[in-house]
């Protein structure tokens, strides 16, 4: 019966291949809008911003990069609402929202912000950073299973150093370019192909009626 469970568990590693991850992952992202719904309160808004690249996926997913005005994807993303300061100066906003990387092949990144923050580079500067955490975010590459990125993903853009403009209530940033940083999950698990499930099923069967074979022996000789 040990030879027995040795061979099922053979079947099952041979049907479930799977390779490990190094190091970080790093979303580049190009141009897009920063539009507030306030002054003082409201949420935060990007739209319209290009993912230029991706690194750090391999070997699950090639490392790649464009030169604008190509693009490999997106991103956007909504802060919660704003705690306190001011969306012209320094603010800050409450957990919630979200953030979403859309890669072409399928690879896609969301999470809900922990933390995130709006500050001015300086006065006169026209500038502004967007910093946030986001935790347990989940990673869905294609053929394998989504994984929950359990360690802190940081998110840092940074605006044109244009002026703002009024939009609705709130005020309009142009975004210039940002990355988004997090540790790679140690594996992905592959999601079995319908031929793979077929070769389980074939040897999960054969293993099993090995097990009856030998139980019918046994049960032979011990009955002579």
């Amino acid at each position: 019966m040990k030879r027995v469970k040795m061979l099922a568990l053979a079947v099952l590693l041979a049907c479930t291949p799977f390779a490990a991850f190094a190091g970080s992952v790093v979303l580049t992202n190009n141009d897009g809008t920063f539009v507030s719904s306030g002054v003082t309160t409201g949420t935060l808004t990007l739209s319209g911003s290009s993912l230029i690249g991706i690194q750090g996926l391999t070997p699950y997913v090639p490392n790649a990069s464009a030169t604008p005005p190509a693009s490999l994807g997106s991103l956007t993303l909504t802060t919660g609402n704003m705690t306190s300061g001011s969306i012209l100066a320094n603010a800050t906003f409450a957990a919630g929202g979200n953030i979403t990387f859309t890669y072409s092949n399928g690879v896609v990144f969301t999470g809900s912000f922990t933390s995130a923050s709006w500050t001015s580079a300086g006065a006169g500067s026209n500038t502004w950073v967007f910093s946030g955490t986001v935790m347990n975010g989940t990673l869905t590459v294609p053929g394998y299973y989504p994984v929950t990125i359990g360690t802190a993903v940081t998110v840092d853009l940074t605006t044109v150093g244009t002026a703002p403009t009024a939009s609705g209530s709130g005020y309009s940033f142009s975004d210039s370019q940002g990355t988004t940083n997090f540790t790679a999950p140690s594996v992905l698990n592959p999601v079995p192909e319908p031929g793979t499930l077929t070769l389980l099923g074939g040897g999960l069967i054969g293993v099993a009626m090995l097990a009856r074979r030998r139980r019918f022996k046994n049960d032979e000789d011990s009955s002579e």
